[in-house]
Parts: structure tokens; sequence; C-alpha cells
């Protein structure tokens, strides 16, 4: 279980890694001011790791890392990051 501990882990930290990288992008500031934060009072909170697979005939599959975002107990949002079989980077968004 250590492994798989460790695996898991390491997902969400990338994910984290990402967030902070997408919310640093002068491009997406415009979301935090349309819900009346700055992006300093929102925390991401680890939340699910799933895995999914086209079709069950393929060894194509991805990755997604969904975080929970929140800001004095409330849930504003969350940030999703895909990756492929290979762990490159596919897609992420943040709602």
């Amino acid at each position: 279980m250590n492994k798989f501990n460790e695996i898991v882990e390491n997902y969400f930290k990338r994910s984290i890694d990402s967030y902070h990288s997408c919310i640093q992008n002068e491009e997406n500031r415009y979301l935090f001011r349309e819900i009346g934060l700055s992006h300093r009072d929102v925390q991401p909170e680890k939340d699910a790791i799933k895995i999914l697979y086209n079709d069950s005939r393929s060894a194509y599959y991805v990755i997604e890392v969904r975080l929970n975002l929140w800001s004095k107990q409330s849930n504003v949002g969350h940030y999703i990051l895909i990756l492929d079989e290979e762990n490159q980077v596919l897609d992420d968004y943040l709602v």
C-alpha cells in the first residue's frame, strides 16, 4: 500500500502545482474577480483521482485528478488535471 499512497500523492502534488501555474496565468485572473475573491483566498483540497478507459478492449486511458477549491469553509469551484497513460498533460480546467 505504501507505493500506492506514494503514487496517489504524486498525482495530487502534480495537480496542485498545475493549479498554481494555472492561476498565475494572467488570462485566468478574471475568474477570481467574477466570484469576488483573490486567488490567494482560495485553497485547493485533494478530492479524487479517476482512471477512465476509452474502451474496454483498448489500452488507452486517461487519469483525471480533481481538486476542490475552498475559501472560508465554502466550496467555490474545482480544478481538474487530465493526463494520458504516459502521464503527459492532455488538458486542465478551472471551474
